[in-house]
């Protein structure tokens, strides 16, 4: 072989190796996303819409990617990285059609970091790139340090305020505002990859049609659900046991674009127990819309097919949730758990669901509907089942409630033994029948309000937007966990661990933005097809009206009024009335159409609160006031109202009139003050006040107020001496052990009793010494508020209906509003000196607002001292409020000289 031959072989065999290498490298599949992901991301999303821009129009009718939880925060670690070297019509092209990735990822013990993947696979690519690493000098400059071998870049501005770090790859550029994120990074390209079926490089989290898709681990739910792994809080477990293990959604908009859709597909796992659960049932959509009334804040919901088939199946789920308790009360139902023929699963029908309606403080309001092609027999049932789990044989009576009976029946926790853990929080069972349903409430007040919700119609069939929202959005399903968001978000995140707060629930959060958060899910042998859905069914205001002040209507009057109309119902939504007492003391109806009828007359203004009771046990809720020298009670009937009066007691307070609680029968169902500090107690037999809660002694006079909170199921009064004696009384009017305790200071407000575990007693005297006091009347604690303001005194600031209080430091033209450690939330100055009123509200839905009248004006501010409507609201008289959640709308009662003012302001 001549050297020449040699020569020509060796080139063809290098062409054909390169050749070979070229091809592989042609053919060769383009580097997966996943390969750069760090391992311990929490969640993984993609999208090549959610750098969009966004109309104000689309923003105000459309649930947007963009401004929805998670998508917004990942958006935002992007945002300044791109859009500030760049500018918009660059940022636009560069970004526009690109399947961009994000994985978040902890950054600290309680920060959570966002990191992205921008593909740059195309020439057209390279200019931007090139962009970024050169910025305008003026404005940018970018450092780099070798880590590993590559080098990570950060974007940084003239004054130093760092954009982001990132790297430059082939094919990707990689970012995120923190460094140590992109250390992670390419500790991750160092290391093998092992694909998973998830992971494979032709895997994308979106399809076509899809606006973004997003992977969850399952420590994540988990984390969410139950952040403490000793926490009792056993309906987050059920959920958590309804859930598949890890989630991959795609989301994609409604026909009604006001909400998101993602759509899911997991492996059913190990949960043999929930595949059994809900084999063979055939789920429906929600037909109970007629009994969910307008103010519930979560309920969940399941469909069914067979509900004796599904109450077999429980006890197996049960039991595997491991609850020792709930096992034991199903010990004791044992008999009528297992009887096929007759037992209480025979008349279990389609649907099963649990309500919480709204309500100002922390108490769980709880509703449950069942079912049943036979709801006498499903009463029976129940009935036998509270005898078996509470082994007596006594069934209450029952009585009327407007067209209901209502019945009470003693056996705590029935609805979990049988329905498991999930359906906790039923201390009291109160009966009633509606249609197909049982309905089974945790207390007499609450069943009480949620019948007259569906008899006055206020439920979610009669709003064209949650009508749709059951009827279109929401999807047949087994199972359904709905959550409205701007009811319940502040609950709800209170549980998230500390890290999720940070990223989520922080101002001008996306949470805002979301109304209802729903999860459905139905269940399948091997698979769970999940739906998650976001969105809003109240109309979004515009910056045109958005807390604007607005004047709704205005009622003329014939005389002007001697005391503040009070409110009953909706008025603005035609189902409610006022009730008003002008200067010839006659007392006035009015209703929505604006007429007036007079039905008697007081003896004076009313000067109380109007409290709702059942006073005359005849099948309505009654309403009572107080004048300086009388109490009143008013019976709605035929839409007006019959008057009841009787005289007051010498010395009692009328201002302090207040119902203890309404889910009981009892002797006093009404409490007022006395100005020696005593409380009495309205006797339903006598038909007067009687002096329930004596202090030692005549001498001495009270303040202003008193607490009567429900503790361990039973009444606890708390009144408080100016001159600084603490009384705390029982039920049964007798002195608790310890008290009364004398503070040696001033106290000009009153005392609060937190009804936790140990129970406490807080004060604040005059000087300001917030004090804490055991439940055996010892002094666990004097703090001495700041006090800027010479000559200021300080008060327990009450809310209206008792649900909570604030501290308030006050001189004559200045108040401080104080949290209740004694942080400063905000000052109001320039008010006038003795003509000034400050009232704490709570009213629901997350709205908690501070009104100050001050002369013949209004000014509301919400916590965070932000002014509430763009102007004072004018009056004669302290206002009232009412918040209609659906409506987004606060609505303001004040009068003018001859005429009732209503005036709203849109909130979000």
């Amino acid at each position: 072989m001549t050297k020449k031959q040699l020569w020509i072989g060796i080139g063809i065999l290098t062409l054909i190796l390169g050749g070979y290498f070229a091809y592989r490298w042609w053919k060769a599949p383009a580097r997966s996303t996943w390969m750069l992901i760090p391992s311990d991301a929490l969640l993984v999303l993609e999208s090549s819409t959610l750098q969009d821009t966004l109309s104000k129009q689309a923003q105000l009718n459309e649930m947007a990617l963009q401004t929805t939880p998670i998508f917004q925060e990942a958006a935002r670690s992007i945002e300044k990285f791109v859009w500030s070297p760049l500018d918009t019509a660059s940022a636009l092209q560069f970004l526009r059609d690109k399947p961009v990735w994000y994985s978040l990822h902890p950054t600290s013990k309680d920060r959570l970091g966002f990191i992205f993947y921008i593909p740059i696979g195309s020439l057209q690519d390279q200019p931007f790139v090139n962009r970024i690493l050169n910025p305008d000098a003026d404005r940018f400059r970018v450092l780099s340090h070798p880590y590993e071998d590559t080098k990570i870049h950060e974007l940084l501005t003239v004054r130093n305020e760092s954009l982001g770090s990132f790297i430059v790859l082939d094919d990707y550029l990689v970012g995120s505002p923190s460094t140590i994120l992109m250390e992670s990074v390419v500790r991750r390209m160092k290391q093998p990859f092992t694909e998973t079926p998830l992971q494979r490089a032709d895997v994308s989290l979106i399809r076509p049609g899809n606006l973004a898709g997003i992977y969850v681990r399952s420590s994540v739910l988990s984390a969410i659900l139950s952040p403490h792994e000793a926490s009792t809080d056993y309906q987050s477990k059920y959920i958590k046991a309804l859930l598949p293990t890890e989630l991959l959604t795609r989301f994609r908009q409604s026909p009604s674009r006001s909400h998101l859709i993602g759509l899911s597909t997991d492996d059913i796992g190990a949960k043999t127990a929930l595949a059994n659960l809900f084999d063979r049932q055939t789920p429906f959509r929600i037909n109970c819309g007629n009994l969910i009334p307008d103010q519930t804040t979560t309920f969940f919901h399941f469909s069914l097919s067979d509900g004796p088939r599904f109450g077999k199946a429980l006890t197996a789920f049960i039991n595997s949730e491991d609850e020792p308790d709930t096992r034991e009360g199903r010990r004791k139902l044992r008999p009528l758990l297992q009887n096929e023929e007759n037992g209480i699963y025979k008349y279990v029908g389609t649907e099963i669901a649990l309500l919480r309606l709204d309500a100002p403080s922390a108490d769980r309001r709880l509703v449950m509907l069942i079912h049943s092609p036979n709801v006498d027999r499903l009463w029976d049932r129940y009935q036998l089942a509270a005898l078996l789990a509470s082994g007596t044989d006594h069934v209450s009576n029952t009585k009327p409630f407007l067209q209901y009976r209502i019945s009470s029946i003693e056996a705590p926790d029935l609805p979990a033994f049988l329905f498991g853990g999930l359906f906790r929080g039923f201390e009291q069972n109160w009966l009633a029948q509606v249609g197909d349903y049982l309905v089974i409430a945790n207390g007499q007040g609450v069943l009480q309000e949620y019948l007259q919700s569906v008899d006055q119609r206020t439920v979610w069939s009669e709003s064209y937007r949650q009508r749709d929202l059951l009827t279109q959005t929401l999807r047949p399903a087994n199972f359904t966990a709905y959550t409205r968001f701007t009811r319940a978000g502040e609950s709800v995140t209170a549980n998230w661990p500390q890290s999720w707060q940070q990223l989520l629930n922080h101002d001008e959060t996306a949470l805002d933005n979301v109304e209802n958060l729903v999860y459905q899910s139905t269940y399948g042998r091997e698979r769970i097809y999940s739906s998650l859905i976001l969105g809003h069914t109240t109309r979004r205001a515009s910056e045109a009206v958005l807390n604007r002040v607005f004047l709704q209507r205005k009622l003329p009057l014939n005389a002007p009024l001697l005391s503040q109309p009070m409110v009953i119902g909706d008025f603005v939504g035609s189902s409610g009335v006022i009730w008003a007492v002008d200067n010839a003391q006659q007392f006035i109806l009015i209703t929505p159409e604006g007429e007036k009828h007079t039905l008697g007359t007081v003896n004076g203004p009313v000067v109380s609160p109007l409290v709702p009771v059942d006073f005359l046990n005849n099948g309505r809720l009654q309403y009572v006031f107080a004048t300086p020298r009388s109490l009143y009670i008013a019976d709605p009937v035929n839409g007006l109202a019959k008057l009841q009066s009787f005289p007051l007691p010498e010395g009692l307070e009328p201002a302090t009139l207040m119902a203890p609680r309404r889910d009981q029968n009892r002797t006093l169902i009404l409490l007022m003050a006395h100005h020696n500090g005593s409380v009495y107690g309205f006797d339903r037999q006598q038909k007067r006040f009687v002096r329930s809660f004596a202090v030692t002694g005549t001498e001495g006079a009270g303040v202003s107020a008193f607490h009567a909170p429900v503790r361990n199921q039973s009444l606890a009064v708390i009144s408080v001496q100016k001159e600084g004696k603490l009384y705390y009384w029982n039920e049964n009017g007798g002195s608790v052990p310890g008290f009364p305790v004398d503070l040696k200071a001033e106290v000009t407000g009153p005392a609060w009793l937190e009804t936790g575990n140990p129970a406490t007693i807080t004060t604040l005297t005059r000087q300001g010494e917030l004090t804490s006091i055991s439940s055996e009347g010892q002094i666990l604690e004097r703090n001495q508020l700041f006090r800027p303001i010479r000559r200021g005194s300080f008060q327990l600031l009450p809310e209206v209906n008792q649900n909570g209080y604030l501290l308030l430091r006050t001189s004559d033209t200045e108040a401080a509003i104080l949290d209740r450690k004694g942080h400063s939330l905000f000052e109001v100055r320039g008010l006038r000196p003795g003509q000034t009123t400050i009232r704490y509200h709570v009213l629901g839905s997350g709205v908690s607002l501070i009104s100050v009248k001050s002369g013949n004006f209004t000014t509301l501010y919400d916590l965070a001292g932000h002014p509430v409507g763009d102007r004072p609201i004018p009056g004669n008289f302290p206002v009232e409020l009412q918040f209609s959640p659906t409506r987004n709308k606060l609505f303001v009662y004040s009068t003018d000289n001859k005429a009732v003012q209503i005036w709203s302001v849109k909130l979000r």
